[in-house]
């Protein structure tokens, strides 16, 4: 009876590589893994399907209660196959780490290109359709276009856009004359400069003045950009 006990109690809570682990620990650590996953989801768009795909190893542990914290997840988009980390905690203290191994798919809806565009295209509405996805998506597929956004090279009809596919739209060019409000203190100076680098809404850029001084100014608009004295 005791070597029977024993045995038991040795299935329920020592685990090692080559032992068999507990199935209910490990059932345990599977769904607050798909939990864990699941909640990490929530910050994109779409629904996902979470599985886990085999049973994990766990490190050898002694004690009344095991606990498991999550650390981190393999990939930041949950498709595909990736894992998530645990630390394992016996009565408390750290006994190791557990990974368990998990396969996701989202479905949703992404953006398409209805029809064959040029790099630097501004696509319009009728020229972007929404697509039903199942599956694993594009890394960076986009499901509304960002205002501001250009294409950065052509693409073809039915191409599933990413925000690698964008780039900013410049709104002051190099060499272009530019409107820069220069603040001193509570005074604010307007005047035409001249644009020395290219840059989109918040970039920083060099523009010369009048006085052919040099300063550093943030985008603020088409052809408008601000200062601040001795930047």
């Amino acid at each position: 009876m005791r070597a029977l006990l024993m045995l038991l109690l040795s299935g329920f809570l020592v685990f090692a590589g080559e032992q068999v682990p507990s199935t209910a620990l490990a059932e345990r650590l599977q769904e607050e893994a798909i939990a864990f996953a699941l909640e990490k989801s929530k910050a994109s768009g779409g629904h996902y399907v979470i599985r886990a795909t085999r049973s994990p190893t766990l490190p050898r542990v002694h004690g009344s209660q095991v606990t498991f914290e999550p650390s981190h997840l393999s990939k930041r988009e949950p498709t595909g196959h990736f894992f998530a980390v645990f630390r394992v905690l016996m009565d408390g203290r750290l006994a190791g780490n557990a990974r368990v191994d998990l396969e996701g798919r989202w479905t949703g809806n992404l953006l398409r290109t209805k029809t064959s565009l040029s790099r630097k295209t501004v696509p319009a509405e009728d020229q972007l359709e929404e697509s039903p996805f199942e599956g694993n998506p594009p890394p960076g597929a986009i499901s509304a276009l960002p205002v501001g956004y250009r294409l950065r090279a052509n693409v073809q009809a039915g191409h599933v856009l990413t925000q690698s596919d964008l780039e900013p739209i410049p709104l002051v060019s190099t060499g272009e004359r530019v409107r820069i409000s220069v603040q001193f203190e509570a005074l604010i100076i307007s005047a035409d400069a001249t644009a020395r680098s290219s840059g989109a809404l918040g970039d920083k850029i060099r523009v010369e003045l009048p006085n052919r001084k040099w300063v550093q100014a943030i985008v603020t608009g088409c052809g408008e950009a601000k200062a601040n004295w001795g930047s």
